[in-house]
């Protein structure tokens, strides 16, 4: 019966190395390989690395052969797991991180002085508009009041970007972080201080400031369906 050293004898040969040659190899004299070769030991530190230098899989190789030197672990291939049909749809995910499909519509009511109070929950869903796609939590915003006639209306909805910057002289929802229910604010944001913001209205057309503190939440206004009827 083939041995473990004869499966050492049979790999240098195979390679085409002399006894030398291999103990170059793994750092051995030729003379080690030549013990090892004709039985001379029964295990030996480093039949990992013959086996390494020779290709052959030290799994197959007897354990109690490498002596304190424990051969490498083999492990067990993992079962692939198989997708369920509808989870290989890139479309799927998209959905799932809320970058397609329709965009929560959000009521609102007049709260006195220009201030909308914006309903907890959303009362539906809108198609998401070009300006929201693959945006992750844009919403829409059923407006009323008419403070900024005639750049947005009564009945207007506007689509709202979370996460984008807001720029000098765009539109935004200002959101209030004192008041005890969700209350708003749109306005066409001019600048800031370390302190305010710098916000215009159009109906009446009025310049004011707003404390940063209270309305610390900006939202960008991206787009806006026109009332219909």
């Amino acid at each position: 019966m083939m041995t473990w050293h004869d499966r050492i004898r049979e790999a240098r040969e195979a390679k085409g190395l002399g006894q030398k040659a291999l103990g170059n190899l793994v750092g051995v004299s030729q003379a080690a390989i030549g013990k090892i070769e004709n039985h001379k030991v029964q295990t030996t530190e480093i039949l990992g690395k013959l086996c390494e230098a020779l290709g052959i899989d030290p799994a197959t190789m007897p354990e109690e052969a490498f002596g304190n030197a424990r051969p490498p672990q083999r492990r067990a291939p993992q079962p692939a797991i198989a997708l369920p049909e509808y989870a290989r749809d890139p479309a799927y995910w998209a959905a799932a991180a809320g970058l397609v499909g329709d965009v929560p519509l959000y009521a609102s009511a007049e709260g006195g002085e220009g201030s909308l109070i914006i309903e907890r929950e959303p009362i539906g869903s809108v198609p998401r508009p070009p300006s929201l796609q693959g945006v992750r939590d844009g919403y829409a915003l059923y407006l009323t009041g008419e403070s900024m006639v005639p750049e947005f209306e009564p009945g207007d909805t506007l689509f709202v970007n979370p996460r984008l910057p807001v720029l000098s002289d765009t539109s935004c929802a200002f959101f209030s972080s004192k008041a005890e229910e969700p209350l708003a604010l749109v306005k066409r944001f001019l600048g800031a201080t370390d302190t305010t913001w710098r916000v215009r209205q159009f109906n009446p057309a009025e310049e004011f400031l707003l404390d940063r503190q209270e309305w610390s939440v900006r939202h960008r206004i991206v787009s806006k369906n026109f009332r219909k009827g």
